[in-house]
């Protein structure tokens, strides 16, 4: 069985994601580990709008910029929640939980007694991710010895 690690947080319900996901399970048994990095809300992704910023909806999945660090940890366990009921509804191994706001951190957490075969990071388009611009796939990957896929969302 094959052992992925999923570090995702306002992508997490992404089509993107979950195709990739599916390719996983398709091609043999599979288990998943979902990490969710506790962004607070001042990190959530916005775009200019006319009269001050707004948040993107199409990428954080209907759940809006939340007002406060407690609304974004909710919102973040309400993905997190949404994605294992998933996929145990698909009877797939999953298991997950939130981690700390620092990927590579909350990564090495994770690392800490348990051996994946993969890790899966999904992010922001480049233009709003902070992950990518902190280059944390390649960081991961140079870190912890494992190959990274890197899922990007296209909007």
């Amino acid at each position: 069985m094959r052992s992925y690690l999923v570090v995702a947080n306002q992508t997490l319900l992404g089509p993107e994601l979950q195709k990739e996901l599916h390719k996983r399970i398709e091609a043999g048994p599979s288990s998943f580990y979902v990490l969710v990095p506790n962004t607070a809300a001042a990190h959530y992704h916005t775009v200019p709008a006319a009269g001050g910023l707004m948040p993107m909806p199409s990428v954080v999945m209907d759940f809006g910029r939340p007002a406060s660090d407690e609304e974004a940890t909710v919102q973040a366990r309400q993905r997190l929640d949404q994605v294992l009921a998933d996929l145990a509804a698909r009877k797939v191994q999953a298991d997950g939980d939130l981690g700390s706001a620092q990927p590579l951190e909350a990564i090495a957490k994770v690392l800490t007694g348990r051996e994946f075969d993969e890790i899966i990071v999904a992010t922001l388009p480049r233009r709003a991710s902070r992950w990518l611009r902190a280059d944390l796939p390649h960081q991961a990957e140079r870190r912890f010895g494992l190959p990274v896929t890197t899922i990007t969302t296209k909007r």
